[in-house]
């Protein structure tokens, strides 16, 4: 893994060990960023506004999505056996379920208002490929959006952002999953999450990612107590000229 994706291999780890945590994601996700996580979550989701279609590209087991009130939301998400959580607590004739990946988009150019991809894009196997999708989907004018736990560069943050990351989430992912589950477990799935961390470098290289595929005014701000960003950017409306 690095900054720019991971291998098929790689990918298919992190995708299992998605899949194992999905029933307990809501309460391990709860009790590592010390219930913040949803609090962020309905911040970042009254960016879109009602009349806007969205796409939500890993929409998971839900968590995000339920928080979305626009009138059309695309929810798309590789592993079926995610998408079949959300789909037993969220509205279906509201949101349609999509099955895919961000780097290959079942939709139509210019045909979305926002895209949103919450606690999901260090997941994929080819951000550069995945950027340029969010672009040929979005309406001109229309923004993507991009939250992950905080990477700020080196600095008394970044470390204390890592010790959490590295020290802090395995002990509490313990806590909140059953033994039943762990105990079927062939590796640790927050081994890998703490992989994924590592290895997407930082932010900057988020921005850096929109700027280079044609987003405008790019631009990333922290969320509430440092833990999360968001990195925003908007596709150019068209020349008229």
């Amino acid at each position: 893994m690095d900054p720019d994706g991971m291998s098929d291999k790689e990918w298919r780890q992190v995708m299992d060990a998605m899949e194992e945590v999905g029933p307990y994601y809501e309460r391990v996700n709860w009790l590592i960023t010390f219930g913040l996580v949803d609090k962020w979550r309905k911040r970042v989701a009254a960016l879109a506004g009602p009349e806007d279609v969205v796409l939500e590209i890993g929409s998971g087991p839900g968590n995000f999505t339920k928080h979305l009130a626009s009138k059309t939301v695309f929810a798309l998400e590789p592993s079926s056996e995610l998408s079949a959580l959300a789909r037993q607590t969220l509205d279906r004739g509201r949101i349609e379920f999509l099955k895919g990946v961000g780097e290959s988009i079942p939709l139509a150019d210019d045909s979305v208002d926002k895209v949103f991809c919450v606690f999901s894009f260090r997941d994929f196997f080819d951000r550069k490929t995945s950027v340029e999708e969010m672009r040929r989907v979005l309406r001109a004018g229309g923004e993507a959006i991009i939250v992950d736990m905080a990477k700020p560069p080196s600095g008394p943050l970044a470390k204390m952002l890592e010790f959490h990351v590295k020290h802090m989430v395995p002990p509490l992912t313990r806590v909140a999953v059953p033994s039943v589950a762990k105990e079927r477990w062939t590796r640790d799935p927050y081994k890998t999450f703490v992989e994924t961390y590592r290895a997407y470098g930082s932010t900057k290289i988020y921005e850096e990612l929109l700027t280079r595929s044609g987003f405008e005014h790019v631009g990333t701000e922290y969320l509430e107590m440092k833990g999360a960003t968001m990195t925003r950017g908007k596709k150019p409306w068209k020349s008229t000229s």
